[in-house]
């Protein structure tokens, strides 16, 4: 019994290091999608950039496991779905649907983990 206990300690941990790996992942496409809305120089770079940073200080502040203000368990949910589900579109608007499903299904299974272990 103590061997699956571990096993499921370890899943966990895998789970929480998974979400982080999503998190890097939400960023890295908001600014592939940033990029791509510049039209200029100046504009591709300000918005590779600024996008990103501006989902990274949404997510800390508001959305984050030691976020500085908690938000209800309503308005934290949509906040999630908006910041995980978004990547989803933008690839696909990006034409790389397959990119989108695989991001889109192990954020999925993430977040049903995450609640199935209370994490």
């Amino acid at each position: 019994m103590g061997e699956e206990w571990n096993m499921i300690g370890i899943l966990q941990m895998l789970n929480l290091s998974l979400r982080f790996l999503l998190e890097i992942v939400v960023l890295i496409v908001y600014g592939f999608w940033g990029y791509r809305l510049g039209g200029s120089t100046w504009s591709r770079t300000l918005f590779c950039l600024g996008l990103p940073l501006f989902a990274a200080v949404v997510w800390a502040m508001l959305g984050a496991p030691r976020a500085s203000y908690a938000l209800p368990a309503p308005l934290h949910l949509l906040l999630e779905i908006l910041m995980f589900g978004t990547p989803i579109v933008l690839l696909i608007l990006m034409n790389r649907p397959g990119q989108a499903a695989v991001y889109g299904i192990a954020a999925l299974v993430n977040k049903l983990l995450l609640v199935v272990w209370n994490q």
